[in-house]
Order: C-alpha cells, then structure tokens, then sequence
C-alpha cells in the first residue's frame, strides 16, 4: 500500500517534503511508517525516536490529527488515502516568535 507522508524542517532534507512510501503489511500502522522512513534515511532514527520510542519532540499527524499522544499512538492503522505528516518541534520553535 501507498502512504503519502510529508515531511517538514530537518527532517525531509534527504528524502525530500513530500514522498510516497510502499508499505507492504496489509494494515500498515504509523510503526511501519517511521520503520520504513528511518529505513529509506538511518539519520532519522535520532530525530524521530529516544531509546526506541517516539521522541517527545515528534509530531505525528494522520489527516490532521495528532495521533502519538492518542490511544492508538504508533498503533494507528492507516489506509492508502491517509495524509500523515511528521514534524519536529524543538526548543527554539517552541519560544521563538516575532
């Protein structure tokens, strides 16, 4: 199956803003997605997770909604039409401002 991911700031610096991953799993989760991302570019293991779990500064969205810090987190099933982005927040985005 076919995800369309998006990804912003440092993180699509080498797979570039916007790319469609081929999950094979015919329930492919948000695990896959980040597997398979870190996969494709093995710098994103440490700006994607923290001692194997997602990294407090990691955003996931699914069709606009937040999904890591939901019920289902890296759990939540996905279907060829979802949009799932993934963003970073660090310190300096956090306080910054204009």
């Amino acid at each position: 199956m076919k995800i369309h991911v998006q990804l912003f700031g440092k993180l699509g610096a080498n797979l570039g803003s916007e790319i469609e991953l081929e999950i094979l799993d015919k329930e492919p989760t948000i695990q896959d997605v980040v597997n398979t991302l870190i996969q494709k570019d093995p710098d994103l293991k440490l700006l994607l997770l923290n001692h194997e779990k997602l990294h407090q500064a990691t955003i996931l969205l699914v069709n606009g909604h937040v999904v890591n810090r939901s019920t289902t987190g890296l759990d939540t099933i996905l279907n060829s039409k979802d949009h799932v982005r993934v963003d970073r927040i660090g310190f300096l985005e956090i306080v910054g401002g204009g």
